[in-house]
Formats: structure tokens, C-alpha cells, sequence
């Protein structure tokens, strides 16, 4: 069994990250995209995702990365399944009445790019995925320029900068 985390943002835009994919042709740029350190059950992580639309429009459509966390300084490098990398892509799927439908399918195989500054804390790279069962037949090429979302100073969940866009209405 596999779970994953997954933040919906509500809030406009307020941040210059550039978050990219290649679908065959088809060029695509996220409408929200996050990058940050988080933590389930004592486990440290980072994680990347961005995706376009929303539920009420019915076209939510994202893709998510997942590493373990080591260091700020050790997460430069080029990272495989193999080795603690997950890749998972999302969408939104009709679903019955008073409900909101999102399916979402692990990559068969994944790789990501990271150059991260801790510094700055601005990260770069690139990843490419296939999505090949299930039905699925994805092969996203992506780049993506992204500054670290950290948690407020109060220690709250709250992010100070707000992931763009908003999949879900208010």
C-alpha cells in the first residue's frame, strides 16, 4: 500500500516559482507548485509537485516528487526510484454527487534533477517519469526554478508563501 500526501492550495498566487512539463507536443506550465520540507509520523521529507486546474472546473492535473530528507546540503544530486524517490501523478476523476473525484497512479519508473541553494533556498532541475500501467500512458519531461516554502515562525502549518492558484473554490 502505498499513501501520499497531497496539499490542495486555496489561495492566489504570490510566488514566482516556474514549474514545467512535456506531455509528447504539448508543453505545460503550473498554474500552483510547491516545494518545502515536511514531516509525517517523525519522518522528514522533501517534496515538489505542481499541477494546473481545479475541481470545479473538473481539470485538476498535477504531478508530486517525494525524496527522504538527509540535509540541505546533501539534496543536490540526481535521484532514481531505487532510491527513496517517489513520482506520482494526479487528476480529476467524476465522482458521485457531494464528493470530489481525484485519482492518482505511481510512476513505473522516475528520475529528478535537484540543484538546491540553502542559501537562497531556491531549487532547480529537471525530471522525466513514465506512467505505464493501469490504463496509463504518460512520459512527463519537466524543469522547474522553485524557492522553498518554510512554515511560519510561530510553528504553525500555515506556509508564509501561498502556493499559486486555487484547485478548490471557496
Amino acid at each position: 500500500m502505498t499513501t501520499h500526501a497531497i496539499f490542495l492550495p486555496k489561495t492566489p498566487p504570490l510566488r514566482d516559482d516556474q514549474f514545467q512539463w512535456r506531455l509528447g507536443d504539448k508543453q505545460k506550465t503550473a498554474e500552483f507548485s510547491s516545494f518545502y520540507l515536511g514531516e509525517f509520523l517523525g519522518e522528514f521529507y522533501w517534496a515538489i509537485s505542481g499541477g494546473t486546474g481545479n475541481f470545479d472546473d473538473e481539470n485538476y492535473f498535477a504531478f508530486s516528487m517525494t525524496l527522504p530528507y538527509q540535509s540541505d546540503e546533501t539534496l543536490t544530486g540526481v535521484y532514481h526510484l531505487d532510491q527513496g524517490l517517489t513520482c506520482v501523478h494526479s487528476h480529476w476523476i467524476p465522482a458521485p454527487p457531494g464528493f470530489i473525484g481525484m485519482a492518482t497512479i505511481d510512476a513505473d519508473s522516475a528520475t529528478l534533477s535537484i540543484k538546491y541553494d540553502p542559501e537562497t533556498d531556491i531549487a532547480t532541475g529537471s525530471f522525466e517519469a513514465l506512467f505505464k500501467s493501469n490504463r496509463y500512458r504518460l512520459k512527463p519531461k519537466g524543469t522547474f526554478t522553485m524557492t522553498r516554502v518554510r512554515p511560519t515562525e510561530a510553528g504553525s502549518l500555515q506556509f508564509r508563501a501561498s502556493p499559486p492558484q486555487h484547485p478548490l473554490k471557496e
